[in-house]
């Protein structure tokens, strides 16, 4: 879609074509190893067409190009460029969680400005001192830094509050192994917040409160039926009982997932697993799970959710059940039933781009798995 545009050197009009602009960002944006110059060549001109034309700015998310420039812009070592970038990109409304200052403090640290860095970190603190996220993502930086005392530091706090609060956000487990990492690293004894964190995280989880699927109905009592791949045995949901005729009805899906602290056990314990997956990287595991994912939200319009398999709860809910631990069968049943259930663990899927990734990274989700390198799959 052609669309007229005021720009070039002279200040005439210029011809923006949308569909072949937004063709050259998929190319240069999914292109793995990324091209970085290439790609900022393309992010820049997708950034004026933007600031120059309406319909233009309409069709894409000026924030989110000016957050892929920046990123792009480190990867050419162009520090206050990648800066200016997010400068902009908070300018034009960017979000995110934790505030998206703690970008700028990335962009710094990753380029040994550590003093300005420590400002943006501090300033974030005393806006939202109540964001776990932020010393989740200040204790990564730091880490990945080689601070490992600042990192202890950022890392103890937010453990302390996921603790107070109840560990709302699920990241206590996290928290706590990256702090040992710098207890490790630092030399130091694990202590008595190590100690409470294991008490935590060794109690059963209450069930959230007021959180209830509406496509989770009690039609679930009937539910079993497995299908998808070995890579992701899927439970399907039934719609609601009582769905208007003239409504189309909605598939809600329960998708099994082993995570990172329970893959490696299931690969020893299931060596069959290595061959239906055809991997034994988690992080592959995850970037086909992610591909699988895509495929069923595409055929089955509705809800999904991943359902993490712990293998403690997972094969005595088996021994419970009656059920082969080793099959597909078994591991789309034990999903349907986190669903049934509103498991506390079942995670929503797909998060939003600025949100954290499912897979337990702590990176945004459009920055991890649901990066475009990551790809879509063809259809069968």
């Amino acid at each position: 879609m052609p669309v007229a545009n005021e720009g070039g050197n002279e200040g005439g009009s210029a011809m923006v074509d949308i569909a072949e602009l937004e063709d050259e960002l998929q190319r240069v944006l999914t292109t793995y190893p990324r091209d970085a110059a290439a790609a900022a060549g393309v992010l820049e001109r997708a950034v004026t067409a933007c600031r120059a034309d309406a319909d233009v700015a309409d069709w894409f998310d000026l924030p989110g190009l000016l957050d892929e420039l920046a990123e792009v812009y480190q990867l050419l070592d162009r520090t206050d460029d990648a800066m200016a970038a997010m400068h902009a990109a908070i300018a034009a409304g960017y979000r995110g969680s934790p505030d998206p200052r703690c970008r700028l403090a990335e962009i710094l640290l990753r380029a040994g400005r550590t003093e300005p860095a420590h400002d943006f970190y501090a300033q974030v603190k005393a806006a939202t001192p109540d964001d776990v996220w932020l010393y989740n993502n200040a204790g990564l930086e730091y880490d990945a830094a080689g601070d490992h005392s600042r990192a202890l530091d950022w890392l103890t706090a937010g453990l302390e509050l996921a603790l107070d609060t109840g560990d709302p956000d699920n990241l206590v487990s996290q928290l706590n192994q990256l702090r040992r990492e710098q207890l490790t690293a630092l030399g130091h004894e694990l202590d008595d917040l190590d100690a409470r964190a294991e008490t935590f995280l060794a109690q059963p989880r209450p069930r959230r409160p007021g959180w209830s699927p509406t496509e989770l109905p009690a039609v679930l009592d009937a539910l079993n039926a497995a299908s998808g791949s070995p890579l992701a045995p899927t439970a399907l949901v039934p719609p609601t009982t009582g769905s208007p005729t003239n409504t189309h009805p909605r598939v809600a899906l329960a998708v099994s997932w082993f995570p990172a602290a329970e893959f490696a056990t299931a690969l020893r314990t299931w060596p069959q697993l290595a061959q239906d997956w055809g991997t034994t990287d988690h992080t592959d595991y995850n970037h086909q799970l992610q591909r699988h994912l895509h495929n069923l939200s595409a055929t089955t319009p509705g809800a999904t959710w991943i359902a993490p398999i712990h293998l403690d709860a997972f094969q005595r809910w088996c021994q419970s059940t009656d059920r082969d631990p080793a099959t597909t069968g078994a591991r789309s049943g034990y999903a349907a039933d986190q669903a049934r259930t509103t498991d506390p663990d079942l995670i929503t899927w797909p998060p939003a781009r600025n949100a954290p990734c499912w897979c337990g990274t702590g990176r945004k989700y459009k920055k991890c798995c649901g990066h475009p390198s990551v790809g879509r799959p063809t259809q069968n």
